[in-house]
């Protein structure tokens, strides 16, 4: 049971009893992906076909979770599914991090339009990216343990979902840096605004 809420890395440090299980990370990477129009979309579907729906794809998500190897699913909740590249690395490489993250993002696009072709439906995600640090990750709890990272770098992440654009992958200017050059097809967006002030961001085409 513990396998399926925590990293396996630190199901045998729970297992043992320990109680404080906390490190710092120098950097990390940090994806957030939330369903458009989530609320509108599950009041016209009944609750079986909703919560079948997300299983199908956080499934398929987890999937491309694991063949990545940087990366760590954080948790989801909702339709929001958080994941970070780098939180385990023993040795921190960011631009392999945000190259992993961002590849992530774009195959996850893509096996959504997979599914909507397959279960004749229309859904559509946003994808916020973001690379900084440092990272404070850790165990929270006893009886019910989560995993937990935090830090200013992850609420700029959210801030890229929150404010991306539908099946495309919002990244902010720290991951453009680290993966320009890459495969990759970025397009400039320009200044959003954000909590403290403006920033420019840029959109990854799947």
């Amino acid at each position: 049971m513990l396998a399926s809420i925590l990293p396996a890395m630190l199901v045998p440090r729970v297992q043992a009893g320990e109680k404080n299980i906390s490190f710092s990370v120098q950097s990390a990477t940090v994806l957030f992906l939330d369903v458009v129009e989530f609320t509108p979309w599950c009041g016209s579907h009944d609750a079986q076909y909703v919560m079948c729906m997300l299983n199908i794809m956080f499934k398929e998500f987890d999937a491309i979770t694991n063949a990545h190897k940087t990366m760590t699913k954080i948790k989801c909740i909702g339709d929001c599914y958080m994941a970070a590249g780098g939180i385990f690395d023993e040795v921190n490489q960011p631009a392999v991090h945000a190259k992993e993250v961002v590849d992530f993002g774009c195959l996850v696009i893509k096996k959504l339009l997979d599914i909507d072709e397959k279960e004749n439906e229309k859904l559509r995600i946003r994808v916020g990216i973001n690379t900084g640090g440092p990272i404070v990750a850790g165990v929270i709890g006893t009886e019910k343990p989560t995993f937990e990272i935090l830090g200013p770098a992850i609420n700029i992440a959210h801030e890229m979902e929150n404010k991306g654009v539908p099946m495309k992958v919002h990244i902010s200017r720290p991951v453009y840096e680290l993966i320009y050059g890459q495969q990759f097809d970025i397009k400039e967006r320009g200044e959003i605004d954000v909590k403290g002030g403006k920033m420019f961001t840029y959109l990854v085409e799947p």
